[in-house]
C-alpha cells in the first residue's frame, strides 16, 4: 500500500521540497488500449476494508509505540480492554492506549478508511451497459417493427486505470490522515495526563505551603502572647495564610477541570471520577538528537507529510484522467431490427374469377402463384437486420480544455502545499526543541539551585525571627518566595513533560531520549545558626 513516497522527494536542508516529475504532455498520453483490457480482465476489487484497517493499525503502532488501536467492528473487544486498563490506575501509556481504543472522534475518523476502500472498488467497475427496445405497430395490422440495441461504454478501457490511481491515492491519504489523528490524539492524551499530575502535585505542594505559613502564624501568635511582637506581625502572618488558601481553592478547581479534559480525551467523560493516575511527572532531564536529525526523521515519518505527498499523486493522476476524458463517451454495441409486415388480405375467389374473365373476354380462373414462386418472392423480402453500432460524443466544441487546465492548477497547488507542509514540519521541530530545551534548563535550575536556596532562606529567616533579629516581614517574604518556587517547580515539571510529548508529535513518532549527566555540585548556601 504505502511505498515510502516522501523519501523520493528532493528535500532542501531548510525543509523545502520539490515533488514529482515536471508537467509534460507526454506524461499524460492516452496509453495503449491493451492496458485497459488487462485491467478489465482483473477480478473486482473487494469493498471489505479489513486489510486497510490492519495497515493503518500497524502504522499507528509503529509511530506511537502503543500496541492496540481501535478497529471498526471490534467495539466489544475495545470496551473490555478499556475496562481492564482502568483497573488499578492508569500509567501515561495506558491512558494513550485507552484514547486510541475509545475516543469517539478517532473512531469516526478511522471508519472513513472503509468509505475510501469502497470508492477504490467503485473506480475499477465498468459502466453498466445500456439496452434499448422499440416496438412500432403498422396501422393496417400485421407484424410489428422491432428494434433492439445493446451498447457498452468503452471509454472505461482507458479511464479505469487512471481512475483507480486516483482512488488509491485517496485511500492512502485517508489512511495516513487517520495515522496523523492518532499521533495528535496520543500527544493530547499525554498532555492532559501530565496536566492532571502537575495539578495534583500542585495541590499537594499548596497544602504543604499552607502548613508552612500556619506554623509562622502560630510562631507569631506565641511571640505576641509573650509581648515580643505586635499584633501587626500576627496579621501579616495571617495574610500569608489567606493567600495560600486562595491559591489552594484555585488549584483544586483547575484540577477538576483538568480531570474532565483528560476524561474527554479518553472518551470516558461519564467515568471521570473513576480515573486514577499512578505515574509521576518525569524529573530526570534528558537530551535528544540534533535538530537536523529530528527534521530528517519527521520528513520521513510524519503522517501529514505523507498525506501531502499522496495529495500530489492524486492531483497528478486526476490530471491524467482529464486528458483521457478528451472523448468521455464512446459506446460500442450491436443493434437488431425486424421490419414490420402487413397482414395479407383474404382472397375472394368469385370476384377474382369475374375480374380475370372480364379481362380475358371469356371464363378464366384467377392467377395463383406456385409454391416455388411464392418462396422466391419471400426470400427477396428483408425481414431482420443485425449489426454493430458505435456512438460517441464528438469533441468539436468541448475538448475538455477547461478541466485539463483546472487539473493542472491542482497539481501545482498540491506540490506547493507539500513544500509548505515541509516548512511547517521544520518550524514545528524548531519550536518543539526550543520549548523542550527551555523546560530542561528551568528544571535543572530549580532542582539544583532555586528550591534549595528558597528553603534555606526560609529556615534562616525563621531562626532570625525567633531570635528577635528580624521582623515578621522578612519571614513572610522568605515564605512567599518558597511558595512561588515550589509552584514554579511543579509548573516546570508539567512544561517539561508536555514539551517531550510535543517533541514526539512534531517528529511524528517516538524520539530517542538519553538522560543528561548529573550537574556539577554547587556550593550550598550557608544557613544562619
Amino acid at each position: 500500500m504505502y511505498a515510502g513516497a516522501p523519501t523520493a522527494v528532493h528535500r532542501s536542508r531548510a525543509g523545502g521540497a520539490t515533488a514529482g516529475p515536471p508537467l509534460t504532455p507526454g506524461t499524460y498520453s492516452l496509453g495503449l488500449l491493451g492496458s485497459g483490457l488487462a485491467c478489465l480482465m482483473v477480478g473486482c476489487i473487494s469493498t471489505q476494508p479489513a486489510h486497510d484497517y490492519e495497515h493503518a493499525q500497524s502504522l499507528i503502532v509503529q509511530h506511537t509505540g502503543i500496541s492496540e488501536v481501535y478497529i471498526p467492528g471490534e467495539t466489544e473487544k475495545a470496551d473490555k480492554r478499556v475496562a481492564e486498563l482502568l483497573t488499578g490506575g492508569l500509567t501515561v501509556d495506558e491512558a494513550v492506549q485507552i484514547a486510541l481504543l475509545n475516543n469517539p472522534g478517532f473512531q469516526s475518523q478511522f471508519a472513513e478508511i472503509g468509505a475510501s476502500r469502497a470508492d477504490l472498488a467503485q473506480s475499477s467497475l465498468l459502466t453498466n451497459p445500456t439496452m434499448s427496445l422499440g416496438l412500432q405497430y403498422p396501422d393496417g395490422g400485421g407484424l410489428a417493427d422491432i428494434t433492439l440495441g445493446f451498447a457498452a461504454q468503452i471509454a472505461d478501457l482507458w479511464q479505469i486505470p487512471v481512475r483507480k490511481q486516483v482512488a488509491e491515492a485517496d485511500l492512502e491519504r485517508t489512511i495516513n490522515s487517520v495515522g496523523q489523528g492518532a499521533v495528535a490524539l496520543a500527544a493530547s492524551a499525554r498532555t492532559a495526563y501530565y496536566r492532571v499530575l502537575a495539578l495534583e502535585q500542585g495541590v499537594a505542594y499548596t497544602e504543604e505551603n499552607l502548613q508552612l505559613v500556619q506554623r509562622s502564624v502560630a510562631l507569631s501568635e506565641a511571640q505576641f502572647q509573650a509581648g515580643e511582637v505586635s499584633e501587626f506581625d500576627v496579621n501579616l502572618a495571617r495574610m500569608s495564610v489567606i493567600d495560600v488558601e486562595e491559591q489552594l481553592i484555585t488549584t483544586r478547581g483547575q484540577l477538576e477541570t483538568a480531570r474532565v479534559n483528560l476524561a474527554e480525551v479518553l472518551g470516558l467523560t461519564a467515568q471521570a471520577d473513576e480515573i486514577e493516575l499512578k505515574d509521576t511527572l518525569p524529573t530526570t532531564p534528558v537530551s535528544w538528537p540534533a535538530a537536523e536529525t529530528l527534521l530528517d526523521q519527521a520528513l520521513d515519518e510524519r503522517f501529514d507529510m505523507r498525506v501531502a505527498w499522496f495529495a500530489v499523486e492524486r492531483a497528478e493522476a486526476a490530471l491524467r484522467l482529464e486528458y483521457r476524458r478528451f472523448m468521455p463517451d464512446v459506446q460500442l454495441g450491436f443493434a437488431f431490427e425486424r421490419n414490420e409486415r402487413r397482414t395479407l388480405p383474404g382472397r375472394k375467389i368469385l370476384a377474382d374469377t369475374a375480374r380475370s374473365s372480364i379481362a380475358a373476354g371469356r371464363l378464366t380462373a384467377p392467377a395463383i402463384q406456385s409454391r416455388g414462386e411464392r418462396g422466391l418472392e419471400k426470400s427477396q423480402i428483408i425481414d431482420t437486420k443485425l449489426g454493430p453500432t458505435l456512438a460517441l460524443a464528438l469533441p468539436i466544441f468541448d475538448q475538455n480544455q477547461a478541466q485539463i487546465a483546472k487539473a493542472g492548477i491542482r497539481v501545482l497547488q498540491a506540490r506547493k502545499s507539500y513544500e509548505a507542509q515541509a516548512e511547517t514540519v521544520a518550524a514545528d521541530i524548531q519550536r518543539a526543541t526550543s520549548a523542550a530545551g527551555t523546560a530542561v534548563e528551568m528544571l535543572n535550575f530549580l532542582q539544583t539551585q532555586g528550591l534549595k536556596q528558597a528553603q534555606a532562606t526560609v529556615e534562616g529567616a525563621r531562626r532570625r525571627y525567633q531570635a528577635g533579629e528580624e521582623n515578621i516581614l522578612v519571614l513572610v517574604e522568605a515564605q512567599d518566595s518558597l511558595v512561588k518556587r515550589r509552584l514554579s517547580y511543579v509548573n516546570s515539571l508539567r512544561d517539561y513533560a508536555v514539551a517531550l510529548a510535543a517533541l514526539e508529535e512534531a517528529v511524528g513518532g517516538r524520539v530517542l531520549l538519553e538522560p543528561l549527566p548529573p550537574p556539577a555540585p554547587t556550593t550550598q548556601p550557608s544557613q544562619e545558626p
